[in-house]
C-alpha cells in the first residue's frame, strides 16, 4: 500500500463511522455549551467581549463540558441504535467543522505576528497582520480560478488537484483572517471589538469563503470539477472588488453603529451569506449548463464536452445549490425581522434592503416551485439561476451602495 493510499484510508476512517459521529456530537455539544454560557453563565452575554468570553477559562469550561456531554450521549445513542454511526449528516459536516477548528488554530498563529500595542493606531491600520492574510487569500483564489480554467483546456489530474486544493487554502486563509480581524478589533479598544461581519469588506470575504465551501462540497460529492471554472471566476470578480474596497479605505475596522450592537448580527449575517454563496454556486452551474448547451448545439465536437458534467447533472447541481441556499436565506430573513423588531420596533418596514430581500426570496421560491411542482428543468432554469444571482448581487451590493434606508450603515462611506 502506497503512502497516498494510506493517507486516504486514514482520512476516510476519521470522517465516517464512530470517529465522525463522536466528533460531530462533541462539536454540537461544545456549541450548545457556549450558547448556555451566554444565556446562563455568570455575567451573561457581553457584546463587547464575547470572543474573549469564549476563549477564557469560563468559555473552555462551558464548551468542554458541552463537548463531553455530547460525546457521552453519542456513545449511548449509538449503542442503542448502531445505524447512527453511518448518519450522512455527521459524515458530510465533520470535515467542515474540523476545518473551522483549523481556522481558529491558524488565527491564533497569525495573532503572534501582530505589531506591539504601541504600534497599533486606529487612524492607520495598514500594519495589522490580517491584511496580509487577506491579500494571500486574494492571490490564492485568483490562482484557483485560473487553475480551474486551465483544467478545461488541459484536464490533467495534477491541474485539477491544484485548483481544488488552492480553493481549500483560500477558504482557510479567509476564515482565519476574519477571526483575526475579530481579535484585532479588540486591540484598539474593548468597546470597539465586534464580530467581523459589519461592513461590505468583511462580508465580501465571508461570501468568498462560503461560496467556495458550498462549491467544493458539491465538487467532492458529484465530481463536477469543470464547474469550478465558473464559480471561482465569480469569486475572483468579487476579490477584485474587495481589493478596490480596501484601496478606498473601506477595509478598516470601525466601531459598530448602535443598530448592529446585537447578538443577532452574529446569527443573521452569516446565515444570509450561506444563501448568497449558494445562489452564486447555482449561478455557476447555470453558466456551465449554458456553455455546454451551446457546445452541443454547435455540433458537439469540442473536447471540453468530455470534461463538463452532463446537462442533466449541471441542472441537478444548480437545483441542489438553490435547495441549500433558499432555506438558509429564509431563516436569515426571519431572523432579520426579529432583529428589526428589537432594534427599530417593527418586524417589517419596506426598507429598500428588506424589499429587495423579499424579491430575491420570491425569485428562488418560484424557481423551486417551478422545478418541484411543475417539473421545469433545463435551459430555462439555467437562465433563471443566472438572472436570479444578478438580482441577488443588486440586493447585496447595489442596495448598499445606491439606496438609503434603515440599512444605510452598510453603504460606502
Amino acid at each position: 500500500m502506497t503512502a497516498t493510499t494510506a493517507e486516504t484510508g486514514f482520512a476516510t476512517m476519521l470522517n465516517q463511522g464512530r470517529w465522525a459521529w463522536l466528533r460531530f456530537t462533541a462539536y454540537l455539544g461544545a456549541m450548545a455549551g457556549i450558547a448556555a454560557m451566554a444565556m446562563y453563565g455568570s455575567g451573561g452575554y457581553e457584546e463587547n467581549a464575547f470572543l474573549y468570553q469564549i476563549l477564557s477559562m469560563k468559555g473552555l469550561l462551558w464548551g468542554g463540558t458541552g463537548a463531553l456531554v455530547g460525546g457521552g450521549l453519542a456513545v449511548v445513542a449509538s449503542t442503542l441504535k448502531p445505524t447512527l454511526l453511518d448518519t450522512k449528516m455527521a459524515r458530510h459536516t465533520v470535515p467542515w467543522l474540523d476545518g473551522f477548528v483549523l481556522m481558529v488554530i491558524l488565527a491564533s498563529i497569525w495573532a503572534l505576528f501582530e505589531p506591539s500595542q504601541s504600534q497599533i493606531s486606529y487612524e492607520d491600520q495598514s500594519n495589522l497582520f490580517a491584511g496580509r492574510v487577506i491579500m494571500a487569500m486574494n492571490v490564492i483564489f485568483i490562482f484557483s480560478a485560473v487553475s480551474y480554467i486551465a483544467y478545461l483546456f488541459a484536464p490533467e489530474s495534477f491541474i485539477g488537484r491544484i485548483a481544488t486544493w488552492s480553493a481549500y487554502a483560500g477558504i482557510y486563509l479567509g476564515g482565519s483572517a476574519l477571526l483575526l480581524r475579530w481579535h484585532e478589533s479588540y486591540l484598539f479598544d474593548m468597546e470597539i471589538g465586534h464580530a467581523p461581519v459589519s461592513n461590505l469588506y468583511e462580508v465580501f470575504i465571508l461570501l468568498f469563503c462560503i461560496t467556495a465551501a458550498v462549491y467544493l462540497a458539491l465538487e467532492k460529492r458529484y465530481q463536477a470539477k469543470a464547474m469550478g471554472a465558473f464559480v471561482l471566476t465569480l469569486v475572483s470578480a468579487g476579490v477584485f472588488f474587495g481589493i478596490w474596497l480596501d484601496s478606498v479605505g473601506q477595509g478598516d475596522i470601525k466601531p459598530l453603529v448602535p443598530a448592529l450592537q446585537s447578538y443577532w448580527m452574529k446569527i443573521h449575517v452569516p446565515m444570509n451569506f450561506v444563501g448568497y454563496g449558494s445562489f452564486a454556486v447555482a449561478c455557476g452551474a447555470g453558466m456551465a449548463y449554458l456553455v455546454r448547451y451551446r457546445l452541443e448545439a454547435s455540433g458537439g465536437k469540442s473536447k471540453m464536452l468530455a470534461i463538463f458534467p452532463s446537462l442533466e447533472q449541471l441542472d441537478q447541481l444548480a437545483y441542489k445549490a438553490v435547495a441549500i441556499g433558499f432555506p438558509a436565506f429564509t431563516l436569515a430573513t426571519i431572523l432579520g425581522a426579529a432583529w428589526a423588531a428589537e432594534a427599530w420596533g417593527g418586524y417589517w418596514s419596506w426598507d429598500p434592503k428588506e424589499t429587495w430581500a423579499l424579491i430575491v426570496w420570491l425569485i428562488y421560491g418560484a424557481y423551486l416551485h417551478a422545478r418541484v411542482s411543475h417539473g421545469w428543468h433545463g435551459k430555462a432554469l439555467a437562465w433563471w439561476a443566472v438572472a436570479g444571482f444578478l438580482v441577488t448581487v443588486f440586493c447585496f451590493l447595489g442596495v448598499n451602495m445606491y439606496l438609503s434606508g434603515l440599512h444605510s450603515y452598510g453603504r460606502l462611506t
